[in-house]
């Protein structure tokens, strides 16, 4: 069982291992928090860990955003922003990123009605997360902890008198 705030700090980690600027690394970790407290699978966080960051290609139009291509965890608050900006409609052409999207907009308390691929906000109800401990499937768990450990300092002499770990003295 891990807390939300676990998961949240271990895909903020991850995603900065992955190459994600720190602003996306921190919107991914509350989104996978979000996605865990609500019972919703944790793949579509994962799935966009592992995808290669690229450029994004986004089109405005007069009522919408068309995302042409970028990966899921870079389009999502695009297509948030669109929304908080008055756009009403979103489309995508790669399908596959609909999950997270998705996933980002509840996140951020955008309710959405999906028709192929185009999302328009809508007035339902998001859910919110629950505050109880959640179970993460042990897959995704260590491929987040693989790419965290690309943040990591090397263990060496050198790092260790710069302070890395514990350093040369433990006296806890």
């Amino acid at each position: 069982m891990r807390a939300l705030n676990e998961v949240e700090g271990l895909v903020k980690k991850a995603a900065r291992g992955a190459g994600f600027p720190v602003g996306q690394s921190e919107d991914l970790g509350q989104v996978a928090a979000f996605l865990a407290g609500t019972g919703g699978s944790v793949a579509p966080v994962t799935t966009a860990l592992q995808e290669p960051i690229c450029e994004v290609d986004v089109r405005w139009r007069d009522n919408g955003v068309e995302v042409i291509q970028g990966p899921a965890a870079l389009i999502a608050p695009i297509i948030s922003d669109a929304f908080a900006m008055g756009r009403t409609t979103a489309t995508l052409a790669d399908l596959a990123h609909a999950p997270l999207v998705s996933a980002f907009l509840a996140h951020s308390g955008i309710a959405q009605r999906w028709d192929g691929p185009s999302v328009i906000p809508s007035d339902t109800t998001v859910l919110r997360p629950t505050c109880n401990a959640v179970t993460i499937p042990e897959a995704d768990w260590q491929i987040w902890l693989e790419l965290a450990g690309k943040t990591y300092v090397p263990e060496t002499n050198a790092s260790r008198l710069a302070g890395a770990g514990a350093g040369l003295t433990d006296n806890d």
